[in-house]
Formats: structure tokens, sequence, C-alpha cells
């Protein structure tokens, strides 16, 4: 489902912040402000746009393209 919102993305290396392009039960496709690596774990953190709660969920890179990377939600 196409769906766009702010994420806080977290590694060893510290926090910065993304866009989400997609969303899935399954994973997302956002829009880092870095370059990630394909297989690295990162905490994220988003809410969605009628939510007041935000979601911290692990999740796992599994796709860079030049357009951004997916992530597998660790459930």
């Amino acid at each position: 489902m196409t769906y766009t919102t702010a994420v806080r993305l977290e590694d060893a290396n510290g926090a910065w912040d993304g866009r989400v392009r997609d969303i899935s039960a399954e994973g997302m496709f956002i829009e880092p402000t870095r370059t990630l690596p394909r297989g690295e774990h990162l905490k994220i953190a988003f809410q969605l746009r009628h939510s007041r709660k935000a979601f911290d969920m692990a999740a796992e890179i599994r796709r860079v393209t030049p357009e951004g990377v997916g992530l597998r939600i660790l459930w």
C-alpha cells in the first residue's frame, strides 16, 4: 500500500530520519537520508497518520535500490 510518513531509524552508529513510501504487514520501502547496506539490522520508529501511538520495531534491510531501501519487519 502506498503510504508516506516520517520514520526514525537507528543502528550502532546513531539515529537519523527517513521517509516511508510503502508499507505492508511484512515490511516497508523507505527513503533514508544516508546509504544503508543490505543485511543490516535497524531499530525503526514511526507513527501512522491516525494513530496516537508510535510503533517501535526491529527491521532488516533486504533490498537496496537507487530510490531507497526495502525493510523486512522482524516481529
